[in-house]
């Protein structure tokens, strides 16, 4: 019976080191690939914003040969500063694999965003990048087996700053140094808005370049100027598209809404603080917490409602711009709705930022 068992268990190790043999493991090894670039710029290329959805360079590659016999590959873009070896490489198309094509065509807007992302970024300034493919066979760190392409392409660029261009409404000339007062609600726009104090005086629109500072500035409209009677904080706007136009009004800041326990009543005066730049609450106000305010301006003509959301194509004097954060299209105040409870706030308004306007709705200490 020993010897019988002993012949079993000899048989099925001989079967099971058959099928061993018969079905080995894939081996994979690194037989490389290269790739090809279509109608890539072979000299300095200046990026510009109207152009964001053209290519820069269109990359064509060869199916990568990993040893298995198929391509199951999946493939990334990447790109880093010349002479960096791909030290910090760059993953494009958001970190997508491409599709199966084996091409990827690069965008103005995708190399224009990740040079204006680097350290070394200089408006103006002429950048390299190298731009290789990446294989990836299998998932997880220890089971992917990586080729990188055999060649790669350099692009040297000229990338735009992606600031919002600006201008100055100044008495004097600006410096370099100076920072805009106005601003465009993008770079292909030249809708310039503005909130600020003047003083009685003779102001001009002066642009900056495309780099957004004063060192080559140009003047705009009248070149005698115009002529601010009454100092107040204003409101200002330049239009440069056709025919160009101007404007500066006084303005005052409120707010009101359902937070105020004797909502609905009479705008509640916000006071500006000219050492701070801010408009505020003269002391702490009464307020529900989890309920809502909107703020109003006064001025020349009718009121406007300034709310906390944005909508791009309400600008100026109508919304107070992208980061003001809302729940609906009005402010909520730190708190609990229900059951209603009213504490004392302190309420700012920040409009020195253009285009970039903030507000705080904060518990009174």
């Amino acid at each position: 019976m020993k010897n019988i068992f002993k012949t079993i268990i000899f048989v099925f190790c001989l079967i099971v080191l058959g099928a061993c043999e018969d079905d080995p493991d894939p081996v994979v090894s690194a037989n490389g690939f290269s790739f090809t670039a279509a109608d890539a710029p072979t000299s300095n290329f200046v990026l510009l914003p109207q152009n964001d959805a053209n290519a820069v360079a269109t990359l064509k590659w060869d199916k990568v040969d990993n040893g298995t016999g198929s391509d199951v590959s999946k493939y990334n873009i990447e790109a880093a500063l010349s002479g960096t070896n791909f030290a910090k490489p760059i993953t494009l198309n958001s970190g997508n694999v491409t599709p199966n094509d084996n091409s990827y065509a690069i965008s103005v807007k995708e190399l224009n965003m990740i040079a204006n992302q680097q350290p070394e970024y200089e408006c103006g300034k002429q950048m390299s990048f190298d731009v290789r493919v990446k294989s990836t066979l299998g998932k997880g760190y220890y089971n992917e087996f990586v080729q990188y392409s055999s060649n790669v392409l350099t692009l040297n660029i000229t990338p735009y700053s992606t600031l919002l261009p600006v201008m100055s409404f100044s008495s004097t000339a600006p410096s370099a140094a100076t920072v805009g007062n106005l601003a465009a609600s993008s770079v292909l726009t030249s809708d310039y808005e503005g909130y600020m104090w003047l003083e009685a005086g003779t102001y001009k629109f002066y642009k900056a370049n495309g780099c957004g500072t004063f060192d080559n500035q140009t003047v705009y409209g009248d070149t005698n100027g115009y002529n601010v009677a009454v100092a107040g904080f204003y409101l200002v706007k330049a239009n440069l598209t056709g025919t160009p136009q101007y404007s500066f009004r006084m303005i005052s800041w409120n707010f009101f809404g359902p937070a105020k326990p004797t909502f609905p009543g009479a705008n509640s005066a916000l006071t500006y603080d000219q050492n701070t730049g801010l408009w505020k609450t003269a002391a702490p106000v009464s307020l529900g917490g989890g309920y809502e305010i909107q703020f109003r301006s006064n001025g020349a003509g009718t009121s406007i409602l300034l709310l906390g959301g944005f909508d791009a194509s309400k600008i100026g004097e109508k919304y107070a711009g992208t980061v003001m954060s809302y729940d609906g299209l009005q402010l909520i105040v730190p708190g609990t709705r229900s059951p209603r409870v009213n504490s004392p706030f302190l309420i700012t308004l920040d409009l020195r930022s253009p285009r970039n306007y903030k507000y705080s709705i904060t518990p009174a200490p």
